[in-house]
């Protein structure tokens, strides 16, 4: 709990935001007028956000600015449409949920690269650990995200929508940034954690020849667990050291020419002395974590820009690799190389290459990509290393039909080397019906493969701390889904801007896990002390529909507010869960931002979230679940948070953000007493998960932010 109530920090955060206001007070009107807002992500070129051919949102640098962010997922807990609340993994990261759709169906982007790899090489809860694989916030421009499907664009991780990190351009001049940060928790049992990062960039020969340079570190304490002394999982965090590291050289050869290569390697370490992770011993022996694990991503690209007088032309090829540090073979998989390290890699290659081209009243994208992936595995196939490749070629036409009216269509065609080929369409159309008024809407297609090592015919890894195995299907299919949506964007003023989109998501062949008891099943395969496995199959098919809106309103020179309100509901609509959610997503997500603008150098805001319950089972619950699914109807309860801060511009180099995260000390560690079938009381979380810390929500009491950023 609490050390005390008011904290010496909040002291002098209320003393920097209120000794500003006395001084410079102004009425006049320091906040700009509002501008086009231009993106990339929807189309492959620069056009208007509402005239994007696709339901998008954007984080603007200066919304960056303001967020206490080790992750993709902090950035965007306010984006219409994106749930970060429904889980914490096992390094306390957030995963990002897309219109009901988990981590897995989302495309992560660096200025239109991919970074999304195979969870193969984070089994058993640690996918979260690939949204931090982040670029350091200083040297981020803008991130754009595109709810829905984009396979017709980017291919079949793009199932759930595609997340595009900006980063900002080599300029003519050296310059660049330095901010230091520091997250203080109120309550000891929490853990502080403190980062710095840098940019740098600018020409080695004049017009011709460009560097960037950036890095960041961050350092957090470990944290007490919820229950002192227990040995599972905890959404609390362990002490973590994060790193990454990179830069970008770019040459332009003329006026038509440039060619880049960029390059950055990223290293997580997290410390596993107590077990927080994963437990080092279990009923079988060795159960398959060291006392700190590490997750690394290396990559390098390099790619050419071309500006001719037919169109852009964008080329580049990009080795990502991956990998787990701190797993080892457990007693259940190999009895005679049991604790030995085990290996856990991911290599993904992709070529890409795409013209934009304006022809009369069209505007034409053609390309092509290639993708090779590698998966190695001690476990899976006794060490084989298991390998996909797809050939794809896509095509895509904005036609304007009038001047107010543009009709975008195209396709996708993927040859893959384990399924054969397969054909992503879509259809949108923009109405600019009055300058103030635009509608918009669309059908487009999802397209999800399994991983080579899902299809693989044998064991492919163990859950349950090393005792329980799970089993690859070489019948596995592709899951598949068709997006339909309807929205509009209202701006009758530059300060008013309001968006909705209706959406309504088909899915096929989900693929789903089921346990088998070896009581019941044959088992003469496994290791005597397996009581228990799993397998995957395509059997649920499901429904998703909602509606996103967001608001941003200047209510006066010096106020304004933006707000985000989604509606989320799904159904699995034939399969063993029929009936259940598909996800854990809350059915109401709500975000208010109110912000002060006191004078041209001061800001003051206070934000308001609001998470309706979330399903707590997605399937028929068993043993002491079905008194806990009796007792909470099934759900964790909603809650509302408050967050207040201020951002103060020093000087022309010099800029201050402060917040108070959390400012009612919500508790998350509340729960519920409860009866069981047995006629015990038993004790039941009211917002996660103790045993599964992957579902729920769990966030720190109040705490201290405090950043400094020095342009230069």
């Amino acid at each position: 709990m609490s050390k005390f109530n008011l904290h010496p920090l909040s002291l002098a955060l209320l003393g920097a935001i209120t000794t500003p206001v006395f001084a410079e007070t102004t009425t006049e009107d320091s906040s700009p007028h509002q501008l086009s807002t231009i993106v990339v992500s929807a189309a492959g070129f620069e056009q208007d956000i509402k005239n994007a051919p696709a339901s998008i949102s954007v984080v603007t640098k200066e919304d960056i600015e303001k967020k206490n962010a080790t992750s993709i997922a902090d950035l965007l807990a306010d984006v219409p449409g994106i749930d970060v609340r429904s889980g914490v993994g096992k390094t306390s990261g957030l995963n990002i949920k897309m219109r009901g759709l988990g981590n897995d169906y989302s495309l992560i982007l660096i200025d239109g690269r991919r970074q999304t790899t195979s969870s193969d090489v984070t089994p058993n809860g640690f996918g979260e650990t690939s949204n931090g694989f982040l670029p350091p916030l200083a040297s981020i421009e803008r991130i754009e995200v595109i709810r829905g499907p984009m396979a017709t664009r980017y291919g079949s991780e793009a199932m759930g929508g595609v997340i595009n990190i900006i980063t900002k351009k080599i300029s003519n001049e050296w310059n660049g940034n330095v901010t230091v940060s520091g997250n203080v928790m109120e309550s000891n049992a929490e853990a502080d954690s403190w980062k710095t990062s840098f940019v740098l960039n600018g020409p080695i020969m004049h017009d011709r020849l460009g560097l960037q340079l950036r890095g960041s570190y961050l350092d957090r304490q470990r944290s007490e667990r919820i229950v002192a002394g227990s040995t599972s999982r905890d959404p609390r965090p362990s002490k973590a050291e994060n790193y990454d590291i990179g830069g970008k050289l770019q040459f332009t050869l003329d006026d038509k020419n440039s060619f880049w290569v960029d390059g950055f390697t990223s290293n997580q370490t997290y410390d596993n002395s107590d077990q927080r992770l994963g437990n080092f011993f279990s009923r079988g022996g060795i159960a398959g974590y060291e006392d700190e694990l590490e997750f690394n991503r290396v990559q390098i690209s390099a790619g050419h820009d071309g500006n001719y007088d037919f169109g852009q032309w964008k080329t580049y090829i990009s080795q990502n690799k991956t990998e787990t540090k701190g797993r080892t073979i457990p007693t259940d998989a190999f009895p005679t190389l049991a604790g030995l390290p085990r290996t856990l890699e991911n290599t993904d290659l992709v070529f890409d290459s795409h013209l934009v081209a304006p022809i009369a009243n069209h505007k034409l994208t053609v390309g092509t990509e290639y993708k090779d992936v590698t998966i190695a595995d001690d476990i899976a196939g006794m060490g084989k290393e298991f390998t996909q490749d797809t050939w794809s070629v896509y095509a895509e036409d904005e036609w304007s039909l009038l001047d107010n009216l543009h009709f975008t269509f195209g396709g996708r065609y993927e040859d893959h080397s384990g399924f054969g080929g397969h054909f992503s369409p879509r259809a949108y159309l923009v109405w600019n019906t009055t300058d103030a008024l635009t509608l918009k809407g669309g059908v487009s297609t999802g397209y999800k493969t399994p991983s080579a090592k899902d299809l693989y015919n044998g064991i492919i890894g163990y859950s349950g701390q090393g005792t329980t195995p799970s089993l690859g299907n070489p019948d596995l299919k592709p899951e598949t889904s068709v997006n339909y949506e309807l929205g509009l964007n209202y701006q009758p003023t530059d300060t008013l801007d309001f968006n909705a989109t209706a959406f309504f998501n088909v899915v096929e062949d989900k693929i789903v896990s089921r346990n088998f008891s070896c009581a019941t099943n044959d088992c003469s395969n496994f290791n005597s002390n397996v009581t228990s496995y799993s397998k995957s199959f395509n059997a649920d098919e499901a429904e998703i529909y909602g509606l996103e809106t967001s608001l941003k309103y200047q209510i006066i020179p010096e106020w304004d507010v933006k707000a985000a309100y989604t509606f989320t509901e799904s159904e699995i609509t034939k399969g063993a869960n029929k009936g259940y959610a598909l996800e854990s997503t809350a059915k109401h997500l709500f975000n208010l931002t109110s912000t002060w603008h006191i004078n041209d150098r001061l800001d003051v805001w206070l934000q308001h979230e609001y998470q309706s319950g979330r399903p707590r089972y997605l399937a028929t619950p068993t043993g002491g679940e079905i008194s806990i699914e009796r007792h909470t109807d099934n759900k964790f309860s909603a809650y509302n948070l408050f967050n207040l801060g201020t951002s103060y511009q020093l000087n022309h180099h010099v800029r201050i953000n402060a917040a108070v995260n959390n400012l009612l000390d919500k508790d998350f560690t509340e729960y519920m007493d409860y009866v069981d079938t047995n006629g015990n009381v038993q004790q039941a979380y009211k917002y996660l998960s103790i045993g599964r810390s992957s579902e729920g929500t769990y966030l720190p009491g109040r705490n201290y932010w405090l950043s400094i950023s020095y342009d230069f």
